[in-house]
């Protein structure tokens, strides 16, 4: 039997002589890390933190993306009624002041206050009638009544129906009677409602007419 002589170093470990082969534990042969192939580690499973985040990332993009393109929709759909809006109330103006021209500046078809004898309560009946076919905004026709109001009143003299109301145009309720004599037999709450508007503006505009300043 031969016999293998082995001779050990300054530190305890067992040195080989010169030929001599060495038995690895199986263990010892288990590759670090480190030191394995790039083709194994690209293998290897994602660490779940990096995972994690990438998600994280891949959908804070995708919300990104979907919050431009809703402000896309926003700014589009918000263009198109700005137009639709604009447009709609452009010809909405253009009806009202063609209804102007034709009621109030056509000297072949002039108001009747112009070429008859109207007495005030004729004045309210006349522009009461005038502001009902009125067409465009509302707040158009109505902002036009005591100008209309006004015109009908000077184109006869004024005083004796002053004398006649004396003080009671400094009234806040000067007017209601005579109004509510007018809505009351109109149908409708809503057409009531704006006829009584109407009315009180009118009369509003008789007893500043009717002021002694305006006298």
């Amino acid at each position: 039997m031969t016999h293998i002589h082995r001779t050990k170093t300054f530190d305890g470990a067992v040195a080989l002589r010169p030929g001599e082969m060495r038995h690895r534990h199986p263990r010892s042969e288990r590759l670090e890390p480190s030191a394995m192939p790039e083709s194994d580690l690209a293998s290897r499973p994602p660490i779940p933190e990096a995972e994690q985040l990438a998600e994280q990332l891949a959908d804070a993009e995708r919300r990104r993306r979907l919050g431009v393109r809703a402000l896309l929709v926003i700014g589009l759909v918000l263009s198109v009624v700005m137009v639709a809006f604009g447009m709609m109330t452009s010809r909405n103006y253009n009806e009202f002041a063609a209804y102007q021209k034709a009621t109030l500046d056509n000297t072949e078809h002039p108001p009747r206050w112009r070429t008859e004898v109207v007495d005030v309560e004729g004045c309210v009946d006349e522009v009461l009638a005038w502001v009902e076919a009125c067409p465009g905004v509302s707040s158009w026709c109505e902002g036009t009544l005591p100008s209309v109001m006004d015109e009908c009143l000077r184109t006869r003299d004024r005083h004796e129906y002053c004398e006649q109301v004396g003080d009671t145009v400094l009234s806040t309720r000067f007017g209601y009677a005579e109004c509510a004599e007018r809505y009351d037999s109109i149908p409708g709450k809503y057409a009531r409602r704006a006829a009584k508007k109407h009315c009180s503006v009118l009369y509003r505009a008789i007893a500043g007419h009717c002021m002694p300043a305006a006298q």
